[in-house]
């Protein structure tokens, strides 16, 4: 058995392919894995400066599609055919297409420009591209080409992790079922299920950040940031404090307040703040600089409304209290209310933007907890706009999972 190498990054991306179709072969080989500080000095050894790398008894070998080719013909798993060998070639060169299109942007150094051109993906690109790409593996039983698996599966298989990052499209799995299934029927394969239970767990392109959100056992301003980390499918710890605890954390904490995100050890505060990153983060928030302008606003209206009925409702004289939410109900709230539920109804059902954006999560994650503060429980029936958008944030796969296993609280 000749002895065999793959260097590439710790992570799945364009090596795990490679990876998968050695475990499959039966061919044991050294999985070298390069942290980003050693990549400079090995770059310049490599053939074309470029990872992945495959070595055979001292002989190497790039680029990642060249080397999955040669390992399905390898191991019964190219064409049987010049002409199904072609078809392999034509479907996984255009699954490739896709990868590099939304490499491209993402790569894109102009925060501005980036945004851009992912919106400009997922509007105009997209949508026709993945259709045709699970067109493609409908017609061809569930595998990328020739109606069987073959060493293209492979690749699409170690790929498409990262193409859910590079796209923003964290729920790629609930558009395109087919896409997850021809995946995870790659990863069942017997000898390629053994190798990943072992590999080193890696996220997308980098190991997944140690995350951690801390607030009191409530909805709130911490449930937005919850069924965003949801959504994006990242782990989290979910810190609930108690009443009791809060003086001994309060000065732990940036700024003396609760919600709290933590990434790597590294603290941050401010509920919208800390929502607006994950929105940039996970493909929610808006195009261009005047969408996110027009998100902002629409955002920090619903905040002034929320602020207002917490001044009323925390007011610790009973009787100024009692006035206080008086005046909110008969002067102010009708008015502000009516502005609300008139932007959401202009917005599609959305918040701001015309579409989902990470505005809606904060808001669906506040609506219960405003209702208790305004003391107008019969809000869902006032205005249908609004319990209709906290509805649909909390109906999204990952969320709804999120808030099944999560504890239950009124608001």
């Amino acid at each position: 058995m000749p002895k065999v190498s793959v260097t590439y990054f710790n992570v799945k991306g364009l090596g795990e392919g490679i990876r998968m179709l050695l475990a499959y072969g039966g061919q044991e080989f050294e999985d070298v894995r390069v942290d980003k500080e050693q990549w400079p000095d090995l770059k310049p050894k490599t053939p074309f400066g470029q990872l992945p790398l495959l070595e055979i008894d001292g002989k190497q070998y790039a680029q990642c599609i060249a080397i999955c080719r040669y390992l399905g013909r390898k191991y019964g798993l190219a064409g049987t055919t010049l002409e199904e060998d072609l078809l392999i070639d034509q479907n996984m060169d255009f699954f490739n297409d896709i990868r590099m299109k939304a490499v491209a942007a993402n790569y894109e150094p102009d925060e501005k420009v980036k945004a851009a051109k992912l919106e400009d993906l997922k509007k105009n690109h997209f949508p026709f591209l993945f259709s045709k790409l699970n067109e493609i593996i409908k017609e061809n039983n569930g595998f990328l080409a020739a109606g069987r698996l073959t060493w293209a599966d492979f690749m699409f298989a170690g790929v498409y992790d990262a193409l859910k990052m590079f796209t923003h499209i964290p729920d790629l799995d609930e558009k395109y079922p087919s896409f997850s299934k021809l995946r995870d029927t790659v990863r069942s394969l017997a000898k390629v299920k053994e190798f990943c239970e072992s590999a080193p767990k890696t996220d997308f392109y980098r190991t997944m950040p140690k995350v951690t959100v801390t607030y009191f056992n409530v909805k709130g301003l911490g449930e937005g940031i919850r069924m965003l980390l949801a959504y994006g499918g990242q782990e989290f710890e979910d810190v609930r404090v108690e009443k009791e605890h809060w003086p001994e954390l309060k000065p732990k904490t940036p700024f003396g307040q609760l919600p709290m995100v933590e990434i790597d050890g590294k603290q941050y505060a401010q509920c919208v703040a800390i929502c607006r990153y994950l929105g940039r983060k996970y493909g929610l928030a808006g195009a261009d600089i005047e969408e996110d302008l027009i998100i902002d606003q629409n955002m920090d209206f619903f905040n002034d409304v929320r602020l207002k009925a917490a001044s009323a409702h925390y007011e610790p004289d009973e009787k100024l209290k009692a006035t206080k939410l008086e005046d909110l109900k008969k002067n102010q709230l009708p008015f502000l209310f009516g502005k609300l539920d008139e932007m959401i109804q202009q917005n599609n059902g959305y918040l701001a933007a015309g579409k989902l954006t990470w505005a809606d999560f904060i808001f669906a994650g506040m609506y219960d907890a405003l209702k208790m503060l305004t003391q107008m429980p019969d809000l869902d029936e006032k205005y249908p706009s609004f319990k209709k958008l906290r509805d649909t944030v909390c109906a999204l796969p990952k969320v709804k999972a999120f808030i099944d296993a999560a504890p239950k609280t009124d608001y």
